[in-house]
């Protein structure tokens, strides 16, 4: 692998793989290029732009929806999973889901296990005759999820709304600029 600068003009590689519970980017010249590597989340090509050319590139949207999608299942990742999400309903490559926008998969199931526990109420009789109610303490409400389909290929997910603190902000969003853009000097 090369290590040196890129200069203006010349093709290179993007590549974001996943590492101990955060994401890694590396940047490889087009002459490096053997392909993506192994744990390989997302990769795009890229030219470096001239000085009189815009100073930085996103990635493009389907591997930006390859990272959302690679972020699920990771609650550490949740905040800057659901900024990331309305990254891309803002750059138009998610939209809200039609039949429901803001929903709680898990209200359902969440709500028939609690009318379970509370509709037997001619339950198990004691042995002094009377009928026994168990009731089940709530767990932890599950959280509310935002319904969101691609415009690429319509598939949908969910995200788990997350409230960001003013503090946090700033940090997190920096994490996504340093993962989905280049900056050129």
């Amino acid at each position: 692998m090369e290590n040196r600068p890129l200069e203006p003009g010349e093709y290179y590689y993007s590549v974001v793989t996943e590492g101990d519970e955060e994401f890694h980017r590396a940047d490889i010249s087009a002459n490096a290029w053997n392909g993506p590597p192994e744990g390989c989340v997302g990769h795009w090509k890229n030219r470096v732009p001239l000085p009189e050319e815009k100073k930085r590139e996103l990635a493009p949207p389907e591997v930006l929806i390859d990272i959302l999608r690679s972020m699920e299942g990771h609650p550490a990742k949740a905040k800057m999973r659901y900024l990331l999400a309305l990254m891309l309903l803002r750059k138009r490559a998610l939209k809200p889901h039609e039949s429901a926008s803001f929903t709680n998969p898990d209200a359902q199931s969440s709500r028939e296990s609690t009318e379970e526990s509370f509709t037997d109420l001619d339950g198990p009789e004691s042995e002094d005759g009377q009928n026994e109610v168990a009731e089940t303490a709530p767990s932890r409400p599950p959280a509310e999820m935002l319904q969101l389909e691609s415009t690429a290929d319509g598939s949908v997910m969910a995200i788990e709304i997350c409230a960001i603190a003013a503090g946090e902000a700033e940090s997190l969003q920096e994490q996504l600029v340093d993962l989905l853009y280049r900056e050129v000097e």
